[in-house]
């Protein structure tokens, strides 16, 4: 057998190459196995440290509510959040149902378990409702459940995430109420115009016809008739007049302009002064007996209010009987208490309408005919409720009326606003 040494020297250099090549292999998927071995260990530190910077915002944010709860809905997991806005401390609340926070109402609807359905359905479900507390309060929540799967796609659980919205929530309420509020205040006012223009139509024409038949009555024996038209024009300026202390009084209701600032009062001057006031409002013949009775003494109240009120009163019962007709004024004291009783021989009002009687704008159906807009009992009423007082009302179709004050004789020593309606 011959070699030639130009062969071997052939085969050695492949083999030689050969081995140089399997080395470089070797080395190369050495290289890229360690390199991927550190670039996992780095995506592992990487991955850990999120979870961690995750943990850290997921238990310190204050403002959410973010936890975990299982398939049936029991808490598996609670942040500070939570335990800020419901209340419970962590080891309180781990494993107990979420239906702790809902409401009565909404857990008679089953709520809860509505709500995990159809996050699970839809994969996630937002809803905005009332929501309760440890300590039983109230809230308004904006509550966003998530379900979680597993690579699987099977239902592990749901992320829970919820608001307390009831700053806002008041808010836009209360822009809601003024809105509407501002509403029926326009609503109001055009109706009163509506009204007013309306009302004044027929006082004007009176104190028009009778200031021309004044000047014709010239000589001594048309005295009577002069005296008469003169009667005639003072009482339907007053009518005009009450109607405008009506507007300019619901208007200032209305914006809760008008206070309850008590002051010491003598009442039995008040009463004397408002008796006053109405004499020219009264028809022929009429007449207000002023009756008092109990111990008297000064009364700690808002004397402008009071004093619409008896002119108020006085002035319907005026209005409503007839010439020639006693208006008592009653006044009686007591140890705590004053009652203000004013009572009419007029027309009366139907028992039917009478729980009506302080609504604005009511007029009984027997009033047709008779100048008024509706509005002066229910500002009565109003201005009792700021100042502690009550009214009521018996009354007889026919045979007349009776209005009964109660005041507070003690002192007040604080403002009430009245609420905007």
């Amino acid at each position: 057998m011959v070699i030639r040494y130009n062969e071997m020297f052939t085969g050695t250099e492949a083999t030689i190459t050969f081995f140089g090549l399997a080395f470089m292999l070797v080395c190369s998927s050495i290289y890229i196995i360690l390199y991927n071995f550190n670039r996992r260990k780095k995506a592992e530190k990487g991955l850990q440290e999120s979870r961690e910077l995750i943990s850290l915002l997921f238990n310190h944010v204050r403002d959410y509510a973010i936890f975990m709860v299982d398939k049936e809905g029991e808490v598996l997991t609670w942040n500070q959040g939570a335990e800020q806005i419901k209340g419970y401390k962590k080891e309180e609340i781990i494993g107990k149902p979420i239906s702790v926070f809902y409401t009565d109402e909404e857990n008679a609807r089953g709520e809860p378990a509505m709500n995990l359905k159809m996050a699970e359905i839809d994969g996630r479900y937002e809803s905005i409702g009332l929501r309760k507390r440890k300590d039983g309060s109230e809230f308004y929540a904006d509550v966003v459940f998530t379900a979680m799967r597993n690579k699987q796609g099977e239902l592990t659980g749901f992320i829970k995430i919820t608001k307390d919205i009831t700053i806002q929530m008041r808010a836009q309420e209360e822009l809601s109420k003024a809105l509407s509020r501002e509403k029926e205040l326009n609503e109001m006012k055009s109706r009163f115009v509506t009204l007013a223009s309306h009302e004044f139509k027929t006082p004007l024409a009176v104190i028009l016809s009778s200031t021309n038949l004044i000047e014709k009555y010239q000589d001594a024996a048309s005295t009577d008739k002069r005296l008469r038209h003169v009667q005639r024009i003072k009482s339907n300026v007053n009518n005009l007049k009450q109607l405008l202390n009506d507007f300019l009084s619901l208007e200032k209701l209305e914006e809760g302009m008008i206070r309850n600032e008590p002051a010491s009062t003598d009442l039995m001057k008040m009463a004397e002064e408002a008796m006053q006031d109405m004499e020219e409002a009264c028809k022929d013949q009429q007449r207000i007996g002023l009756e008092v009775k109990g111990g008297i003494r000064e009364i700690a109240v808002d004397q402008q209010l009071l004093r619409n009120i008896l002119n108020n009163l006085l002035s319907n019962a005026i209005k409503y009987s007839p010439e020639g007709s006693l208006i008592r004024f009653l006044v009686e004291f007591d140890e705590d208490k004053v009652r203000i009783t004013i009572t009419d021989s007029g027309i009366g009002i139907p028992p039917e309408e009478q729980e009506q009687l302080f609504q604005r704008f009511f007029r009984a159906k027997n009033t047709t005919g008779i100048s008024g807009t509706g509005l002066g009992l229910s500002i009565v009423k109003r201005y009792l409720d700021l100042m502690g007082g009550t009214i009521s009302v018996e009354s007889q179709p026919g045979k007349g009326s009776t209005f009964t004050i109660i005041l507070p004789a003690a002192p007040v020593f604080r403002d009430q606003v009245h609420p905007l309606r």
